[in-house]
């Protein structure tokens, strides 16, 4: 395949190959830096195969998009550390947000300090354990159904409302997965220095109507 790179440069690789494998026949030291990527100008995880000629991008901390991308697998570190210590907790979303993340939980209790001291100590485990991330896409009765056997209504109830010809994807990390369109970064060991903030309360889907749920900060 022809990879044409941001100078307009173009070099040939074997079909297939991954963003970061790419990266790294080009420098260690940019593989190692590349946190996602741009692919014909959509944001992509620098993990996911590359088939056929297309117009590639790296991303690292020092780019926004490398950062949105970081900030995203954090989310997904805190809401695996939460089911962890507390697995009736229900998962709600959890994005990036501009110097850190968030994530939205129902939790029978409220958070406490103390409980933010062990959840970042949970995380801290996760990121030691540098679990990959895999991406994989189910139809949207199966996708309807591992989220009902997961037990993660809030998550049902998105896929119900997602458009029928949109693609339903999750992410893995060891026992740990979510529904999530990505990107993130190639395993929870690229996630360093979390430090969580605060709880607040948050309305499901911004709406006082529904129920208030607990919002845990992070950076």
């Amino acid at each position: 395949m022809k990879i044409t790179f941001p100078d307009g440069s173009q070099r040939e690789y074997r079909d297939g190959m991954t963003g970061l494998e790419i990266a790294g026949e080009i420098s260690s030291r940019l593989k190692k830096a590349t946190l996602s990527c741009d692919i014909d100008g959509a944001h992509s995880d620098a993990f996911r195969p590359i088939t056929g000629d297309h117009a590639v991008r790296f991303y690292t901390f020092e780019d926004e998009n490398g950062r949105w991308a970081y900030r995203h697998t954090a989310s997904h570190v805190l809401a695996q550390a939460v089911k962890r210590l507390y697995p009736d907790v229900k998962l709600a979303i959890g994005p990036a947000i501009e110097n850190g993340f968030y994530y939205d939980f129902d939790a029978p209790e409220p958070f406490t300090p103390e409980d933010l001291a062990k959840i970042e100590a949970a995380m801290e485990h996760i990121q030691k354990d540098d679990l990959p991330l895999e991406r994989f896409e189910l139809p949207r009765r199966e996708a309807i159904e591992f989220m009902e056997q997961r037990g993660e209504p809030y998550k049902v109830e998105l896929i119900r409302d997602l458009p029928e010809d949109a693609v339903i994807s999750f992410y893995r990390q060891g026992d740990f997965v979510d529904l999530c369109a990505g990107p993130h970064v190639r395993s929870t060991g690229v996630v360093k220095n979390i430090k969580l903030l605060n709880v607040a309360g948050a309305y499901w889907r911004g709406s006082e109507k529904n129920k208030m749920l607990q919002r845990i900060y992070g950076t």
